[in-house]
Order: C-alpha cells, then structure tokens, then sequence
C-alpha cells in the first residue's frame, strides 16, 4: 500500500471511538456497537463474551464495520489473552473484563465526505 494512503487510512479509521460492528451467520444478521481502537490498521473492538456477533464470527469471519464518516469491509477473529496486543488502550476500559478482543483486518474502506451523501473515497488493502 502507497505510504500517502496508508497514512489516509490510519487518520480515517482513528476518527471513530465507537463503531456498529455487523457479522451474519448461524446467528442471522447480526448488528450492535462497540468501543473501538486502530492499532498498525486494524482495528480492535470490545465485544461482550455474551454477543452472538461472537458466535457467526466463529463460523464467518467477513464483516462489515461502520462509523458515521466511513464503512470497512474486513476479516475478523476473535484475540485470546496471548495475542491481545499489549499496547491496546481498551483492555484498560471498564467492563473489558466481561468482553473479547475482535480484531478486524480490512479488506476495503469506503469514506465519506463531510456535507456529501454516499461514499467519496474507496481504500482497498492488499
């Protein structure tokens, strides 16, 4: 990836503390939102071990994720306690006890512009 869109990429997915994070699977369609972090280009949400969004993304990992000023299309799994990165802020939020790690890795970021309707700006990852 071009360093310029990289840097892009970053900036954009760094705007959003929380996200609607959407799976489908043997739970159905499946939506909710969670606190959310960019670590390196990948994103990592707190989702409560309880979710069934935890359940399809076991048996599917494609998911889509989505903040007011952008849409990411990606691959999740969920982070066991050994592969957390150490640095991530939210495992220091309150009830991060009660939740999982789910780490997403894009696959394509659609960004919109301020004031504009649809999407203005596509990022697609190797």
């Amino acid at each position: 990836m071009l360093d310029h869109l990289h840097q892009r990429a970053a900036d954009v997915l760094a705007s959003a503390n929380t996200v609607t994070l959407v799976t489908y699977g043997p739970a159905d369609l499946q939506a909710n939102s969670f606190p959310c972090e960019v670590l390196d280009l990948r994103l990592y949400l707190l989702v409560p071990r309880i979710s069934d969004l935890l359940f399809n993304i076991e048996s599917n990992p494609a998911v889509v994720v989505t903040s007011e000023a952008w849409q990411l299309r990606g691959s999740a799994r969920i982070l066991v306690d050994e592969r957390r990165p150490a640095t991530l802020s939210l495992l220091h939020s309150a009830g991060a006890g009660w939740c999982e790690v789910v780490e997403v890795t894009p696959s394509r970021l659609q960004i919109t512009q301020p004031n504009e309707r649809g999407h203005q700006e596509t990022i697609d990852f190797a």
